[in-house]
């Protein structure tokens, strides 16, 4: 019993070898794919693609450099804070630094008020 092409195609199934493809069926799809710019598509998203990782890694340095010079900034008031802290309550009694000053006590003005005031005048 000889199978016809139909049945032998129907009963056909891949196997999972690669078939080795000749130089003219590569050059083929070559130029088909350049003649319908099928890789077009491909190479326009690759380069997309590589181009955003680049920015993505140039901001992300960008962004590090930023908090590194931020934790320094943070440190530098700290420190400068705490200096200044050590040196107005050095003339004082320990709990002076809790409640305000005679001045502002006088002049009727909240603590909170007092430091917002101090605030705006050092921006």
């Amino acid at each position: 019993m000889t199978l016809s092409d139909m049945e032998m195609d129907r009963d056909w199934k891949p196997t999972g070898k690669v078939r080795p493809q000749s130089t003219m069926a590569q050059a083929f799809s070559s130029a088909l794919d350049s003649a319908f710019m099928l890789d077009s598509d491909v190479n326009h998203l690759s380069l997309t693609i590589d181009q955003k990782k680049q920015q993505m890694a140039i901001q992300t340095r960008e962004l590090e450099n930023l908090q590194a010079r931020i934790r320094e900034a943070e440190e530098r008031l700290k420190a400068q804070s705490h200096h200044s802290v050590s040196a107005s309550s050095a003339g004082r009694t320990p709990g002076d630094h809790d409640r305000p000053s005679d001045s502002r006590e006088q002049s009727g003005r909240s603590v909170h008020q007092y430091n917002e005031s101090a605030q705006a005048s050092r921006s």
